[in-house]
């Protein structure tokens, strides 16, 4: 049998990919590379490069959303000082009647004295936030909230260098990942199947900083793989299952390579037809899907033998 090496280092050809999901509200999903990955280090550094690559577009949404709201606040500030001012200076026309357009909404009217008392500088302009808090979208609204008491400053650092709130880590002393989240800026971490099975982790969504309960695997699972005849031999029991396997190939050799491999001990299968027209051969894994061969052939000797009979 000669097969070529050309699967990914994955063990799929699906996406593997990580989800991140923010206490901003924002989602980001980026892809593990399905290059060649020759070891977990080089498997975490794949990891931090594409987590830095999909976490760009947050920098630049929460830079421009901190210079609009910065910008309103002003503005909002000079706008409040001015109001303050012209009320002021209606107020102290105490001698006078009040007339209908000094009793402004930041005018309390004291119903002793008639007297308009007036709001402090501060109260209107707090006022004014509130009145334009209101027609902000939803997503403003979000990032308004959660910035409120930290700034936006610890936000931006974040997202530039994501590591500081999630990171994946291999310790090689432990031959284990580790995931740290960082609470306070990160919700979840939501990752595929196949890609938590590699990491080691024996669930998909993590919410809190954690140790693999397994070293990782970085043949994705395939190791050996079958060789199944469908329609041509009887079936052979399998674990607990029967299938039409005609040889179960242990993986050598190394990616890109071109593996032949002879099998000096011959196993022969009872054929389920007396007349052949074509022989369908399917090669799976040992979890049943189809091997994931990038390119290359596969090419198989059979060798057929008649049956004595005695």
């Amino acid at each position: 049998m000669v097969y070529p090496h050309s699967w990914p280092s994955l063990g799929t050809n699906n996406e593997q990919t990580v989800t991140v999901y923010w206490k901003s509200g924002d989602v980001v999903q980026f892809s593990v590379p399905s290059n060649t990955l020759t070891n977990p280090q080089h498997l975490k550094d794949n990891l931090d490069r594409s987590l830095n690559k999909g976490s760009e577009a947050l920098v630049e949404k929460f830079r421009s959303v901190h210079i609009e709201y910065t910008n309103k606040l002003k503005e909002l500030r000079t706008q409040a000082k001015d109001k303050y001012k012209r009320l002021k200076e209606l107020s102290q026309k105490r001698t006078e009647p009040v007339s209908n357009d000094t009793t402004e909404e930041h005018v309390i009217i004291s119903e002793e004295t008639e007297v308009p008392n007036l709001k402090s500088e501060d109260e209107i302009f707090t006022d004014l936030v509130n009145i334009e808090n209101l027609k902000m979208t939803d997503d403003f609204k979000q990032i308004i909230s959660i910035t409120n008491e930290v700034g936006f400053d610890p936000w931006i650092k974040v997202f530039r260098k994501p590591r500081l709130a999630c990171n994946f880590e291999f310790h090689s002393y432990k031959n284990r990942f580790s995931l740290f989240i960082d609470s306070d800026y990160v919700e979840k971490i939501e990752l595929t199947d196949q890609l938590a099975y590699i990491l080691g982790f024996d669930r998909q969504i993590l919410t809190e900083t954690c140790i693999a309960n397994f070293m990782p695997d970085m043949r994705g699972g395939v190791s050996c793989f079958h060789v199944y005849a469908p329609g041509l031999i009887e079936p052979m029991v399998i674990g607990d299952v029967t299938a039409p396997v005609l040889r179960i190939v242990t993986i050598r050799g190394k990616q890109d390579e071109i593996i032949e491999e002879q099998f000096l001990c011959v196993q022969y299968h009872k054929l389920l037809v007396k007349e052949i027209s074509e022989i369908f051969i399917e090669i799976r894994t040992s979890s049943g899907t189809l091997m994931p061969f990038q390119y290359g052939t596969c090419t198989l000797t059979l060798h057929f033998k008649k049956t004595s009979y005695f």
